[in-house]
């Protein structure tokens, strides 16, 4: 789809209220190919991939809350002014914001999986988490990484599908490639970094939006990568959390737990629909 003469790349499945999905780095709507299939079973769901990522036109800012923005122009274009939110990764900053900006639209919010700017601990960038957090720091260098990895994408991305999963065979070889080809060459890395470059202007621009929802917000992480440290952090924007930590499980839990991860949101969508 056109939006705002840049092209946004979206995969839809499914009838009934509407699920949209935001995938994290280094990753595409690809990232939810076993969740669609259970949760388009009683939901309709949109999957897209970020600007600048996958098969979507690049843009000229990477920020927050300059792609919410173009996010609702994407739903505005689809006429879709009600819906489910869920964001894994990078795809949970934009769809904090997009909550902050744009609650009036959401039913439900749930975030998987991340480190949410301007409510992210500052204990959690200590040295003693440097295998966890480096990435937020490397990958906001101007420049530098894309020089370094230039020709060693695989090697760079399985690294963190390795150390950052608990389910090893969840990424497999297969699927490693498709992440690979979404990211090489030196455009496509600089994009994929230029969301880490945004990182502090999108968290001075969540401090300024920082408020109460009201709609239910679930927070997700895998004990053995986040826990419970995201609902935690992000208790100044809510008094409806649920907080859930899934056993055995590390960083891409919609590829390691997907059954678990659906049974979980489709509670909570349930508990809006009585």
């Amino acid at each position: 789809m056109n939006v705002d003469n840049e092209k946004i790349a979206y995969i839809e499945q499914g009838e009934g209220e509407i699920i949209l999905l935001l995938h994290g780095w280094p990753q595409t709507s690809y990232t939810w190919r076993k969740v669609i299939p259970i949760l388009s079973k009683k939901y309709r769901v949109i999957a897209l991939d970020l600007p600048g990522l996958g098969y979507s036109d690049p843009t000229t800012n990477y920020d927050s809350k300059f792609i919410a923005n173009k996010i609702h122009h994407f739903l505005t274009k689809m006429e879709i002014n009600s819906f489910h939110l869920v964001g894994h990764d990078i795809g949970a900053w934009i769809a904090t914001t997009y909550s902050l900006l744009y609650e009036k639209n959401l039913k439900t919010l749930c975030l998987v999986d991340a480190g949410i700017p301007g409510f992210i601990g500052s204990d959690l960038f200590s040295p003693e988490n440097a295998d966890k957090i480096w990435q937020f720091y490397f990958n906001q260098i101007e420049d530098l990484p894309e020089f370094l990895i230039h020709g060693k994408e695989k090697a760079y991305l399985k690294w963190f599908f390795e150390n950052k999963s608990f389910v090893k065979s969840a990424i497999n070889s297969n699927d490693l490639k498709i992440y690979t080809d979404a990211y090489k060459g030196k455009e496509k890395l600089k994009i994929g970094f230029n969301y880490y470059r945004a990182f502090f202007e999108s968290s001075t621009q969540n401090k300024k939006l920082l408020r109460k929802l009201s709609i239910p917000v679930l927070a997700i992480g895998g004990k053995q990568a986040v826990g419970m440290s995201l609902g935690n952090s992000i208790k100044k924007i809510t008094n409806n959390l649920t907080n859930i930590s899934i056993d055995s499980c590390g960083h891409y839990i919609p590829e390691e737990k997907p059954d678990i991860l659906s049974y979980y949101l489709m509670k909570t969508i349930e508990g809006v629909q009585k």
